[in-house]
């Protein structure tokens, strides 16, 4: 299947990214390889704030003279390396350090230039710290203090660094643009008729693994907030690492464990009738009415997907289980909803399913409980929607 072309000419690349998540990226990719690093624009202005800055940099930056230095310079390394199409490196006009800019290009546009440096400090001495403290009006005794206390790297050790930001940055873009292609692709597929369902059932499956792709290369690369942004419950990579555990757990001490996967009905119609921004706001509402129906550091809440909720119960049998479903299932349906002078209401189907007695089970997974209560899901909203559906994990 082709890609579609996209004009970005004008779009910004916070049009692209959220700005956290660009923050998130940056914060983590400095903390790993222990190096300053900002995102700037093409006059150099910082669109992210700036992450392991040394304190000798933030003194320079605090003075109007040493900030607009390290503005141009920043300017000047984006565009050498745009010019180059690949990664650049100089002295940076300011004190002198090394500095280095890999440019995020999408689309074939220039967007934003990714920034590091500080940390090579190449032939700067005291004498010049001094000499540029008095340059630009910082204090000079702070300045000395400051850079006697750098943690300072070679240019070889530096350069492996720019390598890394390079590599990162070029499968950032490419997988960004891919991404915004296939979006596309979904619109324009949206408006045939009579080839809707079957464009639209490739189309998504495709558009989910290109969405994990660039996911699953994020994740090696940041490290990253265990909440869900949108919603604050846990994301889906919290949910991969500790239900494992608390599974074994409860398996290891013979304890009842539950969970229940809720999932809001006619979640696609709320978006495509009052707009995406309401959808969001259901689904923090609804999470919001979800985390507050269960027990304080025991039970937790998870973002599984979309609009699809996982609620971990550990110490609960199944039937325990479900008279909690039934009061949430309550709970999301009375919330008082009013978006844009508009009153509405949803609903949710529940799947619950889990394990009572182990000595019956031992070689039950939690994968077994995970697609169980998926099942029951799935046959509460074929039973027709808005009700619980559940019973012990069943193995395929």
């Amino acid at each position: 299947m082709e890609f579609q072309k996209i004009d970005l000419k004008d779009t910004n690349i916070t049009d692209i990214f959220r700005l956290e998540d660009l923050q998130q990226l940056q914060d983590a990719f400095s903390k790993a390889n222990n190096i300053a690093s900002t995102i700037t624009d093409l006059e150099g202005n910082a669109i992210t704030e700036p992450s392991s800055h040394t304190t000798v940099c933030a003194l320079v930056r605090k003075t109007k003279k040493g900030l607009d230095k390290c503005r141009k310079s920043g300017r000047t390394l984006g565009l050498m390396s745009l010019k180059q199409e690949q990664p650049s490196y100089m002295k940076c006009q300011s004190l002198g350090f090394f500095d280095a800019a890999a440019p995020i290009v999408i689309g074939g546009i220039h967007m934003a230039n990714w920034l590091i440096g500080q940390n090579c400090i190449g032939d700067v001495d005291e004498d010049r710290i001094v000499c540029y403290a008095e340059e630009i009006g910082a204090d000079k005794e702070q300045m000395l203090q400051a850079f006697r206390q750098m943690t300072v790297i070679s240019e070889e050790e530096f350069k492996q660094k720019l390598d890394f930001l390079w590599l990162l940055a070029h499968q950032i873009a490419v997988l960004s643009y891919r991404n915004l292609s296939y979006k596309k692709m979904v619109t324009l597929l949206e408006k045939s008729q009579l080839r809707l369902k079957e464009y639209k059932d490739n189309l998504e499956k495709t558009v989910k693994l290109r969405t994990r792709e660039l996911t699953q290369a994020l994740d090696e690369i940041k490290q990253i907030s265990v909440r869900d942004g949108l919603t604050g419950c846990y994301n889906r990579r919290y949910i991969n690492e500790h239900f494992p555990k608390e599974f074994s757990r409860a398996k290891r001490y013979k304890n009842p464990i539950s969970i229940i996967m809720c999932d809001i009905d006619f979640f696609k119609k709320v978006n495509d009738t009052y707009g995406h921004q309401c959808g969001d706001y259901v689904l923090k509402e609804v999470a919001l009415a979800l985390q507050l129906s269960f027990r304080k550091d025991i039970d937790w809440v998870g973002r599984y997907g979309g609009e699809e909720f996982l609620i971990v119960l550990p110490f609960t049998s199944i039937r325990s289980a479900v008279i909690i479903s039934e009061r949430v299932k309550k709970a999301v349906q009375d919330l008082p909803l009013e978006y844009d002078k508009k009153q509405m209401s949803v609903t949710a189907s529940f799947g619950v399913s889990g394990m009572d007695q182990w000595d019956l089970s031992e070689d039950l997974t939690w994968e077994t409980i995970l697609n169980s209560s998926d099942i029951y899901l799935y046959k509460a909203k074929d039973e027709g929607r808005n009700r619980i559906e559940f019973g012990p994990a069943m193995k395929k």
